[in-house]
Order: C-alpha cells, then sequence, then structure tokens
C-alpha cells in the first residue's frame, strides 16, 4: 500500500474553479465608480489607463449597459451579461443605498 507523506502536495486537477462571471466579479472590486452628469455613472477601468467607461441604464431593457469592448460584443449575444464594470456599478449603487438610504428602523416600524 502507498501512502504519501504529509510534506508532499497532491497533484491533479483544481478542485475550486471560477467561473468568467465570478473572475469578472472579482476584478470589479478594482474598478473606480464616479456618477455621471447628467446620468449614469463613470467606471474608471483597472488598466491604469485614465479611461473611463459610461453606464447607463437602457430604457428598452431597463438594464444596465456599458461602453467597454466587452459589453458591447458578448452582452449583445448573451442576454444578462454583465462585464466588470457592470458589476463594478451594482456593488457601488447597493453601496450608496446602504450607506444614504437604508435605515433598519423605518424597516422596523412598517412591520410593527
Amino acid at each position: 500500500m502507498f501512502r504519501m507523506k504529509a510534506t508532499e502536495k497532491k497533484r491533479g486537477s483544481r478542485v475550486s474553479e471560477f467561473t468568467p462571471a465570478e473572475q469578472r466579479s472579482a476584478r470589479a472590486e478594482r474598478v473606480r465608480v464616479f456618477e455621471a452628469e447628467p446620468y449614469g455613472w463613470i467606471a474608471q477601468s483597472e488598466s491604469g489607463v485614465e479611461r473611463g467607461y459610461h453606464l447607463f441604464r437602457d430604457p428598452d431593457t431597463r438594464a444596465l449597459a456599458c461602453t467597454c469592448a466587452d459589453f458591447i460584443f458578448r452582452g449583445n449575444a448573451e442576454p444578462g451579461y454583465e462585464c466588470k464594470h457592470v458589476a463594478a456599478v451594482l456593488k457601488f449603487v447597493g453601496r450608496q443605498y446602504l450607506k444614504f438610504e437604508y435605515d433598519p428602523r423605518r424597516r422596523m416600524a412598517r412591520v410593527a
């Protein structure tokens, strides 16, 4: 019977592979987001280039749309596709809501 030493590592395929959507979501953490005038948001790319992508709510689909090449080419083919900029804006909006709008005391008052 063959036993492996405690210091040796098992070799083989990785157990936890991340999906492309999970990888984009992780990269979204490094994207900076600002509110744009007169509407929408600007997401600055993580690449360090001072290029910003404009994000807005598409009136036809009522979903976020981005001006980056990834969203333009893949987003049109896959409904519900989110590039890293869309994921960053969704996180930004959620944080803003929690920071300024969410009040658990108001919610408790409605329940009572």
